[in-house]
């Protein structure tokens, strides 16, 4: 999990939908806003799902994979699963409207979390996927359905909560990371093998301490408002390859 640094303003789908919100103290809620249409053609949900994803360098908040362009390239190898971007609400919806309603506040009317954008990421979905596996066959979002997560992509904990290896698996290093693994299935074999392809396709090219710490660089610092996928995985591989060298 990368930490997701949230702007202070909020993203313009947002922005611009409450400034320009008619009649005032109406449609305050996330339904509402995200059928709206949006200036830019679709849906207000649309243009905030590309906003967040650009503000995430591309990547899905809990996964890391690639959920811009890219994300026409997850393929699931057993083709039972399909993909697509969504706005992941770290708070779920259901518990944002419980608490207008315990506050003597009415959804919908007056503004909860949901509609607060540092509540919400860019996530990968599993779509449609709920009536035809099982949970414990999916992950990311759709496995963890409205439940807590213990660490969140918000979190300053978040990475220093995984550790991954070479072939895709991700390990805990703390007890809320060991119950996050469990709460996202971020284990999944699906996930293992998307990781373990990135992973040696940066590991591979690496002869030399430089080569090391250049793909350390690239996978810290977005080039053109992109990060590579699973770009935490493969920095933590190769962190620990460095360390062994070092030993």
């Amino acid at each position: 999990m990368r930490r997701i640094h949230k702007p202070d303003i909020a993203p313009a789908a947002i922005r611009e939908y409450l400034e320009n919100q008619t009649p005032v103290g109406h449609g305050l809620d996330y339904r509402t806003f995200s059928q709206t249409a949006s200036p830019q053609g679709g849906s207000r949900g649309g243009q905030l799902c590309r906003e967040l994803t650009a503000e995430q360098f591309g990547l899905c908040a809990y996964t890391g994979a690639g959920i811009d362009k890219r994300l026409g390239n997850a393929v699931d190898p057993n083709r039972r699963l399909g993909f697509r971007s969504h706005n992941e609400h770290l708070k779920p919806q259901s518990v944002c409207r419980r608490e207008l309603v315990d506050a003597g506040l009415e959804p919908g009317v007056d503004l909860g979390d949901d509609m607060n954008h540092l509540n919400i990421v860019a996530a990968l979905e599993v779509s449609g996927a709920a009536k035809k596996v099982a949970r414990q066959d999916l992950f990311g979002a759709t496995h963890r359905q409205n439940d807590p997560v213990s660490i969140l992509p918000t979190d300053p904990r978040c990475e220093q909560a995984f550790q991954f290896d070479a072939q895709g698996h991700v390990m805990p290093l703390t007890a809320d990371g060991r119950d996050t693994m469990a709460q996202l299935n971020l284990n999944h074999k699906t996930l293992i093998g998307w990781r373990m392809q990135a992973i040696a396709a940066f590991v591979e090219i690496i002869q030399s301490r430089a080569d090391a710490q250049s793909v350390i660089d690239r996978t810290s610092n977005p080039t053109d408002g992109i990060l590579p996928e699973y770009a935490f995985a493969i920095r933590s591989v190769v962190q620990s390859m460095l360390a062994i060298s070092e030993a």
